[in-house]
């Protein structure tokens, strides 16, 4: 009987144009023995790839469909965890890829240092190193979460002990065509569990050659902020330290409010209804997090305070959104108050650690 395998990966897949044989082929590249690969066929069926199919008939590779009806990643994606049998699981979109020596590295690891997830590297199709989580220099194993700034990675990209997901009741959020994964991985990285992260290792590859992805489709940010919203009500973030929903709001205000807000202002597509959905996540998050605003620069905090405004102004929002590329350097470094200028969520500590990255 065939021992049980160490590291199971899934890949999730909807059409059978998507470069499935690329993803699949990166995992098993560096032949390490007890990986295998699980592809869910997101409603689909198995017969769309035959072709891809007789290429791995020989290889650790179990193929599975699964209908929900629903267009999102969460169906398939859970329906693969639930089916692994691994120590270990991690979960992979079917445009993207391992880098070589990706997989061997991160088995090796596991297989030395026993934690409960680690974190794998990103990287853009393009080349572009994704420095994410911005972690503490040196720092590979026993992360913080808050020290490390791990809430930064939302994509729960990771090789994570299977046994974990049920006692942290790890689930993507159902039914999200995007924001499916914020809560799984707010609750990995505030859970204490024992966290790994080695960004000089090879990457795991962010694919940009399909002509759409689920997940990046434009929405209205109402629809876009759906999965948010319901992170900010439950009651393990409520009922958290001061310290930990002041670290997630953080991230939550950079990355899902000011990003956002910012691309959507520059491109003339920021409409009225925009500037409410985003006006009641920060007031929603700055009522969890009081002091979340506090490490901001000052035009970042200009935005920042023109949606948390009760009630907000829209043409304010507007205003402080059309003038933020222009401001000047000491607007976009320093923060009101002085004594948070060496903060670590601080632009200029964030800045010198993306300078000395790895």
């Amino acid at each position: 009987m065939p021992s049980a395998p160490a590291v199971d990966v899934v890949i999730a897949v909807h059409d059978p144009s998507r470069p499935l044989a690329r993803a699949v082929r990166s995992v098993l590249h560096d032949r390490v023995e007890g990986v295998r690969v699980l592809v869910v066929c997101h409603g689909i069926p198995v017969a769309a790839f035959d072709d891809v199919r007789r290429e791995f008939d020989e290889a650790p590779v179990v193929w599975l469909e699964f209908t929900d009806g629903v267009r999102s990643p969460t169906g398939p994606f859970m329906h693969g965890l639930r089916t692994a049998t691994a120590e270990y699981v991690t979960i992979m979109g079917s445009d993207d890829f391992m880098e070589p020596g990706a997989v061997a590295a991160a088995v090796d690891h596991l297989r030395a240092d026993r934690p409960d997830a680690l974190v794998l590297p990103l990287m853009h199709q393009s080349g572009e190193i994704l420095r994410n989580p911005l972690a503490r220099k040196g720092h590979v194993r026993h992360l913080d979460p808050i020290r490390d700034r791990l809430a930064y990675r939302t994509a729960p990209l990771a090789y994570l002990r299977r046994s974990m997901l049920g006692a942290l009741d790890l689930v993507l959020t159902p039914e999200m065509p995007a924001g499916n994964d914020i809560e799984f991985s707010a609750k990995l990285w505030y859970s204490g569990a024992r966290i790994d992260f080695h960004p000089a290792d090879p990457s795991y590859v962010i694919g940009a050659d399909a002509d759409t992805r689920v997940t990046t489709a434009p929405r209205p940010a109402r629809l876009e902020l759906t999965a948010l919203r319901l992170l900010l009500t439950r009651d393990w973030l409520v009922d958290a330290p001061a310290a930990v929903r002041t670290s997630l709001m953080i991230k939550v205000l950079r990355i899902h409010v000011l990003g956002p807000v910012l691309r959507r202002a520059s491109g003339g597509a920021l409409a009225a209804d925009d500037i409410d959905a985003y006006a009641e996540v920060v007031r929603t998050a700055v009522g969890l997090a009081p002091r979340a605003r506090r490490p901001f620069a000052r035009a970042d905090r200009d935005l920042l305070d023109a949606l948390a405004s009760d009630p907000h102004d829209r043409t304010a929002v507007a205003g402080a959104a059309a003038a933020h590329p222009t401001a000047g350097r000491f607007a976009r470094l320093i923060p009101r108050n002085p004594f948070a200028v060496a903060d670590r969520e601080g632009a200029i500590r964030r800045f010198l650690r993306y300078r000395s990255w790895p």
